[in-house]
């Protein structure tokens, strides 16, 4: 309890230090640190979704996030005296920082889109057209025609990327779209058990008719071969005996 309060009593000590800071702050720069704050929002979702596909670290959106940290300890250490510098400076430090949190979103836009592809073709590699339409209608019926949607208008979310001047709403669509395909890629991967077991059913049921068909070919063919044989030979017979006669 002690803690606690005294966890509260520095948070009340700190917060109109942070109020005061933020009130030198002109109108337009604290528009652009609320900008910022939005697509760092987006851009952490982003990150740990990017860590769900890929184990692996990607590191240019990393490097993105490291400078935009450095240009805003920039702008802090001016506004705490640290550092000499006046409304300008922190102005340009406060815009790189945008700058940088915007490019590392589209740089984990981009590579997510990529591996949930790779991700839904790799779900489904195998997966006959027949077992996908008796067990998950809805993946020809809805699920496949958004994919391609989505997957055709994020090219037009790429091109219309301006870091000189950039827009929160062309990233807030391009994130939905990769929410939405993320939504799709769980389906999918919910679905692939059934479908991976349905599929190895219907190759055996596939094999064991086509062994039964080359049975069958095979015993025609046994036929065939034996009645040519017995009709040679009645052949024979008969022309032995008409020679005879």
């Amino acid at each position: 309890m002690a803690d606690d309060e005294a966890f509260l009593q520095q948070e009340l000590e700190i917060s109109p230090i942070v109020t005061g800071l933020h009130d030198t702050l002109s109108e337009r720069d604290r528009e652009v640190l609320r900008k910022t704050t939005e697509c760092y929002g987006i851009l952490k979702d982003l990150a740990l979704y990017a860590e769900e596909l890929n184990s692996e670290s990607f590191l240019p959106p990393i490097n993105e996030v490291r400078d935009a940290f450095d240009h805003l300890m920039r702008m802090y250490s001016v506004l705490f005296g640290l550092r000499g510098g006046d409304g300008e400076y922190i102005k340009e430090n406060l815009d790189a920082v945008f700058r940088h949190v915007y490019r590392a979103s589209f740089d984990y836009l981009d590579y997510i889109r990529i591996y949930q592809k790779d991700y839904m073709h790799q779900r489904l590699e195998g997966i006959s057209q027949q077992t996908i339409v008796n067990l998950f209608p809805e993946y020809y019926r809805e699920i496949l025609p958004e994919i391609e949607s989505c997957l055709e208008d994020i090219p037009l979310y790429k091109a219309s990327k301006d870091i000189g001047k950039p827009d929160m709403e062309t990233v807030e669509r391009y994130h939905a779209k990769v929410l939405k395909l993320r939504d799709y890629c769980a389906q999918i991967n919910k679905m692939a058990p059934a479908l991976i077991e349905a599929e190895s059913k219907l190759r055996e049921e596939v094999e064991q008719r086509e062994r039964k068909e080359s049975e069958i070919r095979r015993v025609e063919a046994w036929k065939y071969l034996l009645f040519t044989i017995i009709g040679a030979i009645i052949g024979g017979i008969i022309g032995a005996l008409v020679l005879a006669g």
